[in-house]
């Protein structure tokens, strides 16, 4: 009976992460394949900025362009932001025009879909990575599957709008103005210069202007920076001159996660070099639960000339932990960059936050 308990427990744990796989893939795939479908089937175009449409807190720059035919439109960004930086008016920018609504439109240097969406589907692999390896598809593993999506279903069917309020497709797009004979509202569109006196957010201000933004910001992005390249160099070192041999985790080393008062596994391994020397050594990656129990089987990747730098092969998953932190810095860069452009726009004439005049 016990046994029975902990294979349901951990089925249910693997179908967890199986779910939270698929959702972040789920959401990375669509976010990527928006992108790839906006630059393989967009019109391309030079446009200028009009104005911007405010929606929420949001503004939306409104682009007036010119196609082959020589007749101009006005189209609507599909992304807006609650600053409006970059958003002055006149301003040239390269566009693509959406091929099924010329009233939309997107800036064509514009990646921040992409990113997000590599940030999504990293921890994606890594989940399903996790639920692949960390424990064995058994027959529970599909009885508790087939709960959670019961459980699934039950808890988005009221979600779901009920048929008699449920619109047409052709209403649905009257309503948020798509479809080819969309157009835009020129009487609402204003100039971001006649906004220059509206007030910015007063936490937005604050943490702008706080004196230690920026050096933190920096020391942080350079730390990050420095160390996602020693660990891209130490990959592609194990890559390019390492060597493969096969390895078994012979126990497991707890490190305490903080004050959340759990635990991170990390494994064990030994193996054997070419030359026949037994070599212990602790990955760098660790998991809870456990990606590798004792006496599992880990291809190793080491460094003939100093075979203790040595970690478990995972393919192309190597590279995830560089990528993340590289990633995170690259972050960092651009939080850098709107502050140093905040602070330039506080200072010219006119420029007032909500808390007071910078």
């Amino acid at each position: 009976m016990f046994e029975f308990i902990v294979s349901g427990i951990q089925a249910w744990n693997q179908v967890g992460l199986f779910a939270g796989a698929v959702i972040f893939l789920g959401i990375g795939g669509l976010l990527l394949g928006n992108s790839l479908y906006w630059r393989v089937h967009a019109i391309r175009a030079t446009g200028t900025i009009i104005g911007v449409l405010k929606q929420d807190a949001a503004f939306f720059p409104v682009y007036r362009y010119q196609l082959p035919d020589g007749q101009f439109h006005e189209a609507k960004s599909d992304t807006g932001s609650g600053t409006i930086s970059g958003k002055e008016t006149g301003r040239v920018v390269s566009l693509m025009i959406s091929a099924h609504n010329p009233a939309e439109a997107r800036e064509a240097g514009f990646y921040l879909f992409d990113f997000i969406g590599v940030i999504f589907i990293l921890p994606g692999i890594w989940l399903g990575y996790t639920a692949l390896t960390a424990f064995p598809i058994t027959r529970m593993t599909w009885v508790m599957a087939i709960v959670f999506l019961i459980h699934v279903a039950e808890r988005l069917r009221g979600v779901f709008v009920p048929k008699g309020r449920r619109v047409s497709v052709a209403e649905w797009k009257q309503q948020r103005g798509i479809g080819a004979g969309a157009t835009i509202d020129l009487s609402k569109v204003v100039q971001v210069e006649s906004l220059r006196l509206a007030p910015e957010p007063a936490q937005t201000a604050q943490f702008a202007n706080s004196k230690l933004v920026i050096p933190v910001l920096a020391c942080f992005a350079v730390l990050l920076l420095a160390a996602g390249a020693y660990e891209s160099f130490f990959v592609f070192q194990l890559e390019s001159n390492g060597m493969r041999a096969p390895g078994e985790v012979v126990r497991l080393v707890e490190s305490d996660s903080g004050g959340s008062g759990g635990y991170t596994y990390y494994p064990v391994v030994r193996f054997h070099t070419a030359d026949n020397r037994t070599v212990e050594f602790k990955d760098s990656i660790g998991s809870n639960p456990p990606t590798r129990r004792p006496g599992d089987a880990a291809t190793v990747l080491y460094l003939p000339a100093m075979p203790f730098k040595a970690m478990i092969d995972r393919g192309f998953l190597n590279f995830v932990i560089p990528a993340l932190l590289l990633l995170g810095s690259g972050f960092l860069v651009w939080l850098l960059c709107y502050v140093i452009r905040f602070r330039k726009r506080a200072a010219a004439p006119g420029f007032a936050v909500a808390s007071g005049a910078v």
